[in-house]
């Protein structure tokens, strides 16, 4: 849930605006799902007209009038959308939720003081196709006194958070999304916006790369443009990145910082992935510079750069069966590290998550034209293991890193065989439903819910042509046996097949005991 505050001074004309056409003609049957009691009472859920746009907006003033107080900005606004692809949220959900929000945040008797006059108006859905709401209401007390907008956006923050959990809504946490900018809108004619394609590059750049001059060339070689932040002006302290696509003529890039892609994604949480030395950190800062003076890269001679290294092997052939095995024995072993993390522990889930999201967008990157099931399975998962407030500050047990398999997918110059693919699915079945485990035993049963539909409908999607294989043997381990579990058995029908999917959802894990 996305809360997004604006303030003003004009009641009338705001109201007027949400209850009328909207700019494109978007607002239909706009009415008030909740409100304070004086006001509901008059109007409770009738559509509403311009004239009763006015009457609700001179009851929101009444306070301010009656006690003749000047006080700039004294309309508080704010909107409450959920994405489209979020479950649809009845009439009556909005109203509860537009209550537990002023609750939580001090408009109303509960924080112990006054109440304010205020409303929230629900006209259908915006042009993205987001359902929301907008709460308006007056700073001014009916005692007189003025509610505080200090710090208003992180308690609209932290409320929305508990509101997400209360309503098993989709828990945006580390992953929160402001709104689309203007300009990719004007830009929007695709059907997937340049944010999330950036996001899958930058992510799984950052997951193949071992050090983080490499994830700077990776990101270059990518297509993408890349601007580093320097402390104080300097060129050796690098505190932050973004990164753009490559604008058509005559038009400006787009940027986006990588805590604006994803939270997981800022330059502190992508440095846990990496060893921090001098001569590294020095390294990094010429390929920092030099991306952002649009120079060639700083050391062309680096091992990553090399032909014969694991981002260069695979160039001009294909991503062969005897690589894709002994890949995913390096996948069960980050498996089976998986075991031994415990569900509270959600700093290392949040690792797997970014891996296991990282690996899944370089496969779609080798197999998909456009953005298809891998894509999509890739977005899910970056999701699923962040937390609300929780930044990834400690460093990823090497065990449970997937740099290999994910440089060989971003380096392929064609689509890997059948049973190279069928290999790595096998592995990626197994981590969702360890990570959907881990959210099982945390009750969050949304996010669980989100990775088996996942799993039914776009791994599935994915898994279908693929061919039987057995289990990479591993090494053993003080863990006990492995389990052998048939992640893609061959069987004939798509029904059988998905009750296959399925049972790896909600039974077996194909973890080692």
């Amino acid at each position: 849930m996305i809360p997004n505050i604006t303030k003003g001074d004009r009641p009338v004309g705001l109201m007027k605006y949400l209850v009328g056409p909207g700019k494109r003609n978007e607002h239909t049957d706009p009415h008030l799902v909740t409100g304070s009691p004086t006001i509901m009472a008059w109007f409770d859920d009738v559509q509403l007209d311009e004239s009763s746009a006015v009457m609700v907006a001179k009851e929101l003033d009444l306070n301010r009038r009656t006690f003749d107080m000047e006080l700039p900005n004294h309309v508080w606004h704010c909107s409450l959308s959920v994405r489209a692809d979020e479950r649809p949220v009845t009439g009556q959900q909005w109203a509860d939720i537009a209550q537990d929000f002023m609750d939580e945040i001090g408009f109303t008797e509960t924080s112990g003081k006054a109440p304010v006059q205020w409303v929230a108006v629900h006209h259908g859905k915006s042009i993205a196709g987001n359902d929301h709401i907008h709460i308006v209401a007056s700073r001014v007390r009916s005692d007189g006194t003025k509610w505080h907008d200090g710090a208003d956006y992180p308690k609209a923050q932290r409320a929305a958070r508990g509101i997400e959990k209360k309503y098993g809504l989709m828990e945006l946490g580390q992953y929160a999304e402001r709104g689309f900018k203007p300009a990719e809108q004007r830009a929007g004619r695709e059907q997937e916006p340049a944010r999330f394609r950036m996001e899958r590059v930058v992510r799984s750049s950052a997951v193949a790369s071992q050090h983080e001059a490499e994830f700077v060339r990776r990101l270059r070689r990518s297509g993408l443009l890349v601007s580093a932040r320097f402390a104080d002006g300097g060129r050796s302290v690098v505190t932050g990145y973004s990164v753009a696509e490559r604008p058509p003529k005559g038009m400006r890039p787009i940027w986006f910082g990588g805590g604006k892609l994803a939270k997981d994604l800022t330059l502190p949480a992508l440095r846990t992935n990496w060893p921090d030395t001098p001569q590294q950190a020095q390294e990094a800062a010429e390929e920092w510079w030099a991306a952002k003076r649009h120079h060639r890269i700083a050391n062309p001679d680096a091992p990553d750069m090399k032909r014969g290294s694991p981002v260069t092997s695979v160039a001009g052939r294909a991503f062969d069966e005897d690589l894709a095995r002994k890949l995913a024995v390096q996948l069960a072993e980050a498996r089976r590290a998986m075991t031994k993390v415990a569900p509270g522990d959600h700093q290392t889930w949040a690792h797997v998550a970014r891996e296991t999201s990282g690996l899944l967008g370089a496969w779609s990157r080798a197999t998909e034209p456009t953005p298809g099931p891998l894509a999509e399975a890739s977005r899910a998962m970056a999701r699923s293991a962040h937390r609300s407030g929780m930044k990834i500050t400690e460093p990823v047990d090497p065990p449970l890193r997937m740099a290999g398999t994910t440089a060989f997918l971003l380096a392929a110059s064609s689509a890997p065989s059948p049973v190279a693919q069928a290999l790595i699915m096998q592995q990626m079945l197994r981590t969702f439903g360890a990570i959907r485990a881990m959210h099982e035993a945390g009750k969050e049963l949304r996010e669980a819910n989100v990775l088996t539909q996942t799993i039914r409908n776009q791994l599935a999607a994915v898994a279908g042509p693929l061919p039987e294989i057995p289990e990479p043997k591993l090494q053993p381990s003080h863990d006990g046996p492995s389990r052998q579990v048939k992640a893609l058995t061959e069987v004939d029908g798509y029904a059988a097949r998905q009750r296959q999917f399925e049972q790896h959802a909600t039974h077996d894990q194909g973890m080692e005991r």
